[in-house]
């Protein structure tokens, strides 16, 4: 890709990074947070606790993305210069930035739901979700870079439809009598007992990708200063190697999750302590 549409444009991507890590922590402060609940009250059978949970964690989620893309909307070429756009990145990093603006919330929605649907014992439909979304985002990528010739435009637009077809299929699963949410637009009432512990619960895994999000701004800051725009294309394009590397572990940490919090819920503790010592060994190994 690098080559089709030049390592400015890379560049203009990578800048992009901490912010796209923001929207993730976003995802994963609700998501987690309501997902923990979700198990454990299933684990107990508590039903009701469960579906009021996952719709505080949607609601929630909505209007923080809706704060984050007014801020963003409003202060595009400050925040981009603060991120370390250059002149010669700068227009690339605002067009990918313009379309991603309105995808974002459907990026953070995804994120959101997969947590959701995994806490209710269904990770087949969690992975269709995220399979939907990549193969899509793959084939249109292609078409948009190498047909169309539409460049970080492209690959803007290509992301945003791919999150917009993820978050569709999780709406439809949602909807459906498979799910245990059958969501309705009466459920989005904000119980703030739930929503207090939902944030609680969910501002560990916030911190840890919020901190990975000014880890990054100030290395590429450190990597601009000695090394200029292609060292930052060079460093995008490491950092999703690096994201294909990890991705496993992170998988047998999702899958976890959802298992530990229902044997505690149920008070099978021992069943806990099983799983805990499976997912250590796996990602050791």
């Amino acid at each position: 890709m690098g080559n089709v549409i030049g390592p400015n444009a890379i560049a203009g991507l990578t800048i992009i990074i901490p912010v796209i890590i923001l929207i993730i922590s976003v995802g994963l402060l609700t998501g987690v947070g309501a997902a923990s609940i979700i198990s454990r009250s299933l684990g107990r059978g508590d039903k009701k606790s469960a579906q009021i949970a996952g719709a505080d964690s949607i609601v929630l989620n909505f209007g923080l993305n809706i704060i984050i893309m007014v801020i963003l909307y409003v202060f595009t070429d400050q925040i981009l210069k603060f991120l370390g756009a250059s002149s010669e990145v700068l227009p690339y990093a605002k067009d990918y930035l313009s379309i991603m603006l309105f995808g974002f919330i459907f990026f953070s929605f995804s994120i959101n739901g997969n947590n959701l649907i995994r806490a209710e014992g269904r990770p087949r439909a969690a992975m269709y979700a995220m399979l939907i979304g990549a193969i899509l985002n793959i084939m249109l990528d292609a078409f948009f870079i190498f047909v169309l010739k539409m460049g970080v435009q492209g690959v803007a637009i290509a992301t945003v439809i791919s999150q917009i077809a993820s978050c569709t299929y999780i709406i439809i699963y949602f909807r459906s009598s498979s799910s245990i949410f059958h969501l309705k637009p009466g459920m989005f009432k904000i119980n703030k007992s739930i929503s207090r512990e939902i944030l609680g619960i969910g501002v560990p895994s916030f911190l840890m990708e919020a901190i990975w999000s000014v880890l990054f701004l100030l290395f590429i800051r450190v990597v601009r200063q000695y090394g200029g725009d292609i060292y930052i294309a060079i460093t995008g394009i490491g950092i999703r190697i690096l994201d294909m590397i990890f991705m496993p572990m992170l998988g047998i940490n999702q899958g976890f999750s959802p298992i530990a919090g229902f044997n505690y819920g149920a008070k099978k503790y021992l069943r806990v302590k099983i799983v805990l010592k499976e997912a250590f060994i796996w990602i050791s190994g």
